[in-house]
């Protein structure tokens, strides 16, 4: 993996300073294969199969 392919310029109103609300309508990107979607939280149930695994990453 080339890590200078995350050097990029974000502009500060595309950076979250808080939670959405509600919280479900947070955006979520599914990429299966080639294919990106545009998703919510919300959406999260479906798109889980038996046997995935979620990570959460609860940083502060």
């Amino acid at each position: 993996m080339r890590v200078d392919f995350f050097d990029f310029t974000l502009p500060p109103e595309r950076i979250a300073a808080r939670p959405v609300s509600p919280r479900d309508s947070a955006r979520l990107l599914q990429v299966a294969g080639d294919d990106l979607h545009d998703r919510t939280v919300r959406d999260l149930p479906a798109l889980l199969n038996p046997g995935d695994v979620l990570v959460l990453n609860d940083t502060r």
